[in-house]
């Protein structure tokens, strides 16, 4: 049952019921997530000795759910997909998953695919058997972490991210949703890429959370009230609670104006908490916000004073999350 807080208003309320209700079917309530991205960084991955104390330092900063975020390989070329081998092995993530459910916390599982010379979205096949076959080769992936994520018994699972042309393909898409459903028992979601791919795609009602990779850029006043009129428009039309399956920002100078960029130039950690700041603003007292995961904290620990990428491990923007995770936002898990 959810524990309000504080006094709801009757609009509040309703969006409340109705976000039940469509997790209800699965036997599945929607939860609060005060995440980060969790990534396995060499040369030992999820399995290194310094997993399981910086999971404890997470803790500390009011992180209670963690993303794990294993890869599969492709070609923008080759219609296949190719797993195993990689930093995240799958004894990793069940070490990982353990000692993050003794600290309490939850876990999604968040299999990703690295794309040589490129990213995902970039992926299309426009041949229909290319097509086929490479989505063959991913249902056999994703059939491998969805297995994955009951054995670690995971809190959530997400069946792809950030496919900007082959998530068009919604017919391909339900196919592999529904086979996930076999396999895994718990709540869906997808993180979908900013624009169109977020506010187009057609499949949000058959999955539990609205996922969003959120690198929508802000401007010089680094207002969100634009950013939020984006979201809330795909959230009402499916009335599903919404994640931020990753949201980030480098800690180099301005990096509101294109956060997925990670050039290095001037550092400037501050822009990157001023940036942090706009964002829990922006959403976490929204009654179908659910929380997020900042992208990211690695298992090596790298940050620091000097240093500019997205983790903001070391560095101003931590204190920020910790101010806001260790808050109430409008009603709790």
């Amino acid at each position: 049952m959810l524990r309000l807080i504080r006094p709801l208003s009757a609009p509040t309320t309703t969006v409340l019921m109705l976000l039940a209700a469509s997790l209800s079917a699965w036997g599945a309530k929607p939860f609060f997530q005060r995440g980060v991205n969790f990534t396995a960084e060499g040369p030992d991955g999820y399995t290194g000795s310094r997993a399981r104390p910086l999971l404890e330092k997470l803790g500390a900063f009011g992180v209670d759910s963690i993303a794990l975020v294993p890869y599969a390989f492709t070609s923008r070329s080759v219609p296949s997909v190719r797993f195993g081998g990689g930093f995240e092995t799958d004894e990793g993530i069940e070490q990982v998953a353990t000692a993050a459910h003794a600290l309490g916390m939850k876990v999604l599982l968040k299999p990703q695919v690295w794309v040589r010379t490129g990213f995902p979205g970039d992926l299309e096949f426009t041949h229909p058997s290319d097509r086929a076959k490479w989505f063959a080769g991913y249902r056999t992936y994703i059939e491998h972490q969805a297995a994955l994520a009951t054995r670690i018994r995971a809190d959530l699972f997400c069946v792809g991210v950030e496919f900007v042309k082959l998530s068009s393909d919604e017919k391909e898409w339900r196919r592999v949703i529904a086979r996930v459903r076999e396999i895994y028992r718990g709540p869906l979601t997808y993180g979908a890429t900013q624009g169109q791919e977020f506010e187009n795609l057609q499949f949000w009602d058959a999955l539990d959370y609205i996922g969003l990779n959120n690198y929508y850029p802000l401007p010089d006043d680094l207002s969100t009230a634009a950013l939020v009129r984006k979201v809330e428009a795909v959230q009402r039309r499916f009335n599903k609670p919404v994640l931020l399956t990753e949201t980030g920002f480098s800690s180099y100078e301005s990096p509101h104006r294109q956060p997925w960029d990670e050039t290095p130039r001037k550092v400037a950690q501050q822009d990157q908490a001023r940036c942090y700041e706009a964002i829990f603003r922006g959403f976490y007292g929204k009654p179908w916000f659910y929380g997020m995961y900042w992208w990211k904290v690695g298992t090596d620990g790298h940050g620091g004073p000097e240093e500019g990428s997205f983790t903001p491990w070391g560095k101003p923007a931590m204190q920020v999350m910790k101010r806001w995770y260790t808050t109430e936002p409008v009603r709790a898990r």
